[in-house]
Formats: structure tokens, sequence, C-alpha cells
């Protein structure tokens, strides 16, 4: 049987099992179990492959800085730290269309499970007159989603990082301009739709207050940035994670000093049930993808698509959107799809557009998909009609596309 058969095999499981119910990482472990037996390694051998990925240094790293940012955005969210973000933002708003779209994009800068829903009542008393139900709900949600390209506060962008081999920067300059297509898509198609209303007068005042909210995410960054660049003047070689840790327990240890936290908020922040449900979907992933690469399942792949003639391209494109339309996260399709893409075009001149090209379309699939957290939480609440509000999403996301596909054909020009 063909690998490449046995392979799509496991990876339809994965999604079947997925939609039935079965927790995301139990799916990956069978995934990756099943996979080493089709390649006719023993059973033992294959746990042995499993536990090795799942105790790597890179791999402790990577679960490490995942449960921070989620412990940081719950911590915030107890705080009551989003919602004085999302009022200094307000009081620099030049129009009420503005603020209607702000909203969502200031609360999408953290990740919150289902936090389409924090945002709704402000695009809610914020949109200038009455406006349909299936409007509000495509501002909010499309708007909620324009940064996860490349911020790195999103689990997925942390992922596709690791899974691609890339430094953080070049990932993320890469994918900025993604952002930029989803921000004019959602202009053009879905904003253009608000009826326009003046605001208050912007005052340097509320600039400060605003910037004053943004530390914590400020100093993530700043150590994101700063250590990996002073690193190498300074002689010193650091885990490319090292930034990224220190920076978001620093901003921990803002957020908990500036509102003097009681233990009962740490609780609730340390002890969600998301974050050990998330920590082993990133297990499951790093295993899966170890027993891809070290059963030689990628090299037998590799061969079968030059003599069956299937482009390497086909399978870019359509592997993650399909995963992203299935699984409904990015964090799904970024670890079902993304390690064999990795494998397929690793080592390849434009290695980093094909990975872009990979995520733009993974993430629309995400974004079209009826199952998405998000979009659910968000008609619910408006109650908007579901293929009415497609009505103002499928043209913004047909535009994505085509930008993806632009910003792929100019990276592999540049040879990036």
């Amino acid at each position: 049987m063909p690998t490449l058969f046995k392979i799509f095999t496991v990876f339809a499981l994965i999604l079947i099992l997925s939609r039935k119910g079965v927790p995301l990482f139990l799916c990956l472990f069978a995934g990756a179990f099943a996979i080493g037996i089709g390649m006719g390694i023993g059973p033992g051998e294959v746990v042995t492959m499993i536990l090795e990925e799942m105790t790597s240094a890179g791999v402790l790293w990577l679960v490490l800085i995942i449960t921070a940012i989620l412990v940081l955005s719950n911590l915030m969210e107890q705080a009551g730290h989003l919602h004085r973000l999302v009022e200094a933002f307000n009081r620099l708003s030049p129009s009420r269309r503005f603020t209607t779209v702000a909203m969502p994009a200031v609360i999408g800068l953290l990740p919150m499970p289902g936090g389409a829903l924090f945002s709704a009542p402000m695009v809610e008393e914020s949109f200038p007159g009455e406006g349909s139900p299936e409007l509000k709900t495509a501002v909010n949600y499309w708007f909620r989603h324009i940064w996860e390209y490349w911020w790195p506060l999103y689990p997925g962008v942390v992922l596709a990082i690791s899974l691609l081999g890339v430094e953080a920067w070049r990932f993320i300059v890469a994918q900025l301009p993604l952002t930029v297509g989803a921000v004019t898509a959602g202009g053009l198609f879905i904003a253009r739709w608000i009826p326009s209303a003046p605001s208050g007068r912007v005052s340097g005042g509320a600039l400060k207050g605003f910037l004053w909210e943004m530390v914590p995410i400020g100093l993530v960054l700043l150590f994101l940035f700063g250590l990996r660049a002073l690193a190498p003047l300074c002689g010193l070689h650091t885990s490319k994670y090292l930034g990224f840790a220190v920076g978001l327990l620093a901003a921990i240890l803002w957020v908990s000093l500036r509102y003097d936290l009681e233990w009962e908020q740490w609780r609730r922040a340390i002890f969600k049930p998301s974050l050990p449900k998330m920590a082993m979907i990133v297990f499951g992933i790093m295993a899966f993808k170890g027993v891809l690469v070290r059963s030689s399942a990628i090299g037998a792949v590799k061969t079968e698509l030059g003599l069956y003639g299937v482009p390497t391209l086909a399978i870019v494109v359509v592997l993650p959107f399909v995963s992203g339309f299935v699984t409904g996260i990015a964090i799904g399709f970024v670890g079902t799809s993304f390690p064999l893409v990795a494998s397929l075009v690793e080592g390849g001149r434009s290695f980093l557009a094909y990975g872009v090209l990979a995520y733009g379309f993974g993430y629309m699939g995400m974004m079209l998909t009826p199952l998405h957290l998000c979009f659910l939480v968000t008609k619910d609440y408006f109650r908007a009609d579901l293929l009415g509000s497609y009505r103002y999403l499928w043209r913004a996301a047909l535009f994505v596309l085509g930008w993806t596909v632009t910003l792929f054909l100019i990276y592999v020009v540049a040879g990036i």
C-alpha cells in the first residue's frame, strides 16, 4: 500500500474521530501510533518514539510557552484588564464605525477561546444605527481574527514557528502582510456596510492611557525580540524560546503586581480546564510529527509524489484548508497538516513562502467552517442567520485566499 495513502487514511481518521467528539490530543496520539505501525515499526518502538518526542527539550519549552500565554490571558481577564484595554482604545477612536471594528480587533490581541463573545456586546453598543444581526456577526467575527496570522501570543502561531523551524521574527515578518489583506478584505466587503457616525475628539491623554494598558503585551514583544537580538552580541547561545518565556513571565508579574491579584484569581487562571487540555494537544502534535519523520514516512511520500505526479503545491494548499475547515481552530490545522507540509518542502529555496501559503489557506478554512466556536457564539449572541452571515464573509475570504497566493508568488520570486 502506498505510504501517501496510509498517511491520508490516518489523517482522515484523526479528523473523523475529532468530529465525533474524541479529544484532539487522543486523536493525534492514535494517529502517531497508527503511522508507526503502518510503516512496519513494532508497537513498543513506536511508544518509545512518542515518549522521546514528548520529553525532548524543544517540546517541553513549547508546552511551557503556550501554557504561560494562556495563564497571562486568564489573569488579564480575571483582573479586568481586558475591559480597561478596550475602554482605553475606545477613547482614541475617530468615529463610531472605527470603534465598531476596533473593539473585536483589540480583544483579538489576546488568545481567548470564544473571545468573540467578549467583544460582541461592545460591537452591539458602538454600532451606529440598527444594523442587521448578520452584519454585526460578520463584523465581530472577522475583525476578532485579523491578528492570528502572526501575533506571537497565539498558540497556533507559536506552533507553526516550531514546526517550520524558522526564527520567530522571520515568520512574523513574512506573515504580517496576511493581516493587511484581512483588514483590507474586511473594509471592502464587511465594514463598508456599517453606517458612518462621528465620535469624540482624540486627546493625547487618551493615547497615553491606551499605551499604559498595552504594557503587558509590550513586555512580551520587548523580551521576545530584545533577547534574540542581544544574545549574539553578548556571545550567548540561548534557546529560541527563552526571550518569549522571560517576556511572558515579566507580563504575568506586571499584571499580578498592578492589580494585587488574590489567590482565588490565580487559582481560576492557573487551574482552568483549558490549560492541561492545550498542553496535551501540543504533546500529541509533536508526537505525531516525530513519528511521521522518524518512521521514514516523509521520505517515502516524497518518492511517491514524484512517481504519481502529484504536485506538492496541491497538498500544501488543500491539506491545511481541509484541516482548518474540519477542526475549526488554528492549532488544529497547524498541528495536523504542518508536519507533512514542512517535511515536503524542507530545504527548498522558498521554504517560508510555502509556510505562508499553507497558513493562509488553513486559516481561511478555519474561518469558513460553521464549527468555529467564535462564529457560533457570535451568531447566537446577535440571533443571526448562519447562511445570511456568510453573505458578508465569503467575499472577504476569497480576497484573502487570492492575497495569500499573491504573497506566495512574490516570496518565491524573492527566494524567501
